[in-house]
């Protein structure tokens, strides 16, 4: 009988041994799991120079203080990340729990969702009206012009997923200035990070900038592609109106094409 009892003493104490080790690899494995502070670096790995900032003289590219990225992973949704720097190379803060690999999409963009057997983000959005392009300084809407990364560290190299377009008004204080064509040129895309592609979800064939005083250059974020029976408006105070008309052209992304001076359509 006190065999017995010494072997029921003995497994019982084996169960609390093989439980008390089970608690510790479970807070060892909840400890890593644990949404913390993380810092990414961010660069751009082309030389196209649609981003946040453009200089007029150089096109340099670089990043300002007060950007927002949104950081995806398997792990972790959409989770805004912060810079208070400016340059070409700046530090990224937020908070997300640890992944083998993370994607990003500048500027920061509520609900976006990840597929991450596809590495596909869906939700992205090139506004249609971009109005801020006719006070900012750069001459864009910050909103508009999307860039992209993937990293299996914390080095994010970002790609542009957009074309912009050109355009120096110098024929007069314009109400509206509108580019429109037969294919989607704005609205909500998923995108493919494995080679930038955009699928329209909910698009529109036009994109415009509103209020748009003499002598102002702004640049008009689209998605790329084959865009066809393509067209720039320019519609003045007084109501005169001017056009540019092209039946085909193609927009690459991370190119910037220069349709002219509005005094010459």
């Amino acid at each position: 009988m006190k065999t017995m009892k010494k072997y029921i003493f003995m497994a019982v104490a084996g169960m609390l041994a093989l439980s008390s080790c089970s608690n510790d690899d479970n807070d060892v494995q909840n400890t890593q799991n644990a949404p913390r502070q993380m810092t990414f670096t961010a660069g751009f790995g082309d030389e196209a120079q649609t981003r946040a900032a453009l200089d007029g003289s150089t096109k340099k590219v670089s990043f300002e203080t007060g950007d927002d990225i949104s950081i995806l992973s398997a792990n972790n949704t959409n989770t805004k990340f912060s810079t208070t720097e400016d340059g070409a190379s700046v530090t990224f803060t937020g908070t997300a729990t640890a992944d083998s690999k993370f994607y990003s999409v500048y500027p920061y963009t509520d609900g976006l969702t990840l597929a991450p057997s596809t590495g596909i983000i869906s939700g992205v959005e090139i506004p249609m009206s971009q109005f801020d392009a006719a006070g900012s300084t750069c001459g864009w809407d910050e909103r508009a012009p999307i860039a992209y990364a993937t990293t299996d560290d914390t080095n994010l190299q970002f790609h542009n997923a957009c074309a912009l377009l050109k355009i120096t008004n110098d024929k007069g204080d314009a109400i509206l200035i509108e580019v429109g064509c037969n294919e989607a040129l704005t609205g909500k895309f998923s995108l493919n990070t494995s080679n930038g592609a955009l699928t329209g979800i909910k698009t529109e064939r036009s994109a415009s900038v509103e209020s748009v005083p003499l002598n102002k250059t702004i640049y008009i974020a689209i998605a790329p592609g084959t865009k066809t029976g393509f067209m720039a408006t320019w519609l003045g105070k007084d109501y005169s109106y001017a056009a540019k008309e092209k039946s085909s052209f193609t927009f690459e992304a991370g190119k910037i094409y220069d349709l002219g001076n509005t005094s010459a359509w």
